[in-house]
């Protein structure tokens, strides 16, 4: 890991465990431990969570979560099929009784004022699933599984392309380029674990209209009525696979975000993210490190990643935005006020820290191995 190297590999320990201990006995992983407001369990975070855990060998708390996953899905089996007849008959979406986003620690439906009608986090789940069967050795999808994995490719293949919240909660009304990404992940994967030919051409489909989408426009919009960009738009490339590194118009939204979304070599959401002064993002700042690291910018990859271990604290806790209170103390204060300091340690965070110092050291791994989650 060069210089330091002993420093990142137990700061690499320590995201590994705080991961672990953030999952509940249910298997679900809970958003953030000090923060009121993320006592749940996102699809999307828990699934990069357990791919996190998956690079660092972590094979039994990930399956633990993808059974969750599907007894969850379980759960929601008439909401979901009363989603799919709906989209299949032409009638509007209602997003107040769409599948969730996030589910309780029990993986129960939660009834809130939160925005939960996203997509991105049932393509999310698939294509983590499908990783955690193949670095796990685990072999083909396990029987108990393949009703829930069934369901949720159906879901993605009627409903993958209509308007929802974006990956961050906002704007109901569009179609978001990173939730097709995620889309297009999702259907790879089910195809590949249920074998069924079909759903990849469907995934083909979606990935060459949000291609030639792209390439009219000159860059991978935000949304289909949003042309600026958003960070999240770099899993296209990786993980996700939709879009080819080295592809022009990929390679110009890297560049917009580069430029557009840097604040002091961290990486934001998107423009006018005012979220909590709309700082920087570990998650963001390590997936620009991963597509930076996958056409061998190793330097730049190394810069983002010191960028992150540079912001845990003295607790070994990494948190989700940093520089907000400096870039728009208004906005800042405004969130404070509504919900308290921001979350403090993200479990996402932890976990994509990881995937980018496993991609930059594969070795760093054998650190991480066995780690005691109590031992923080």
């Amino acid at each position: 890991m060069e210089q330091g190297d002993s420093k990142l590999k137990d700061l690499v320990a320590t995201s590994v465990r705080a991961m672990l201990a953030s999952q509940r006995p249910s298997g679900a992983f809970i958003a953030s431990p000090d923060f009121s407001q993320y006592q749940y369990c996102w699809l999307r975070d828990g699934s990069f969570i357990a791919y996190g855990l998956d690079r660092a060998a972590e094979h039994d708390s990930s399956d633990r979560f993808h059974r969750w996953c599907a007894k969850s899905v379980d759960h929601i089996a008439p909401l979901m099929d009363a989603a799919i007849e709906r989209a299949q008959l032409g009638k509007p979406i209602d997003p107040s009784v769409m599948p969730p986003a996030r589910f309780s620690a029990a993986g129960l439906v939660v009834n809130d004022d939160w925005p939960n009608f996203q997509i991105d986090g049932y393509g999310t789940w698939l294509w983590s699933l499908d990783e955690h069967l193949e670095r796990s050795d685990s072999g083909s999808l396990p029987g108990e599984l393949v009703p829930a994995v069934e369901r949720v490719a159906r879901y993605l293949t009627e409903i993958g392309t209509q308007p929802c919240f974006d990956v961050w909660e906002e704007n109901g009304g569009s179609v978001h380029t990173a939730t097709l990404g995620c889309v297009y992940a999702g259907l790879v994967a089910a195809s590949k674990m249920l074998a069924e030919e079909g759903l990849g051409e469907r995934a083909e489909e979606l990935r060459l209209g949000v291609l030639d989408r792209a390439r009219r426009d000159g860059l991978f919009q935000k949304s289909n009525d949003d042309g600026q960009v958003d960070a999240a738009s770099l899993w296209l490339c990786q993980p996700f696979g939709l879009a080819d590194p080295r592809e022009p118009v990929f390679v110009e939204t890297v560049r917009e975000i580069s430029t557009l979304l840097d604040l002091e070599g961290g990486i934001r959401r998107f423009p006018a993210d005012t979220y909590y002064g709309g700082g920087a993002w570990p998650v963001l700042t390590a997936s620009l490190g991963w597509y930076l690291a996958s056409i061998g910018e190793f330097d730049e990859a190394r810069r983002r990643r010191n960028w992150i271990a540079e912001r845990f604290d003295a607790e070994g806790r990494l948190g989700e935005q940093f520089g907000g209170a400096h870039r728009d103390p208004a906005m800042y204060s405004e969130w404070v006020g509504r919900w308290g300091l921001p979350a403090r340690d993200l479990a996402w965070s932890h976990a994509m820290f990881v995937v980018l110092c496993d991609e930059l050291d594969p070795a760093a791994r054998s650190a991480t191995v066995g780690v005691d989650p109590t031992a923080r």
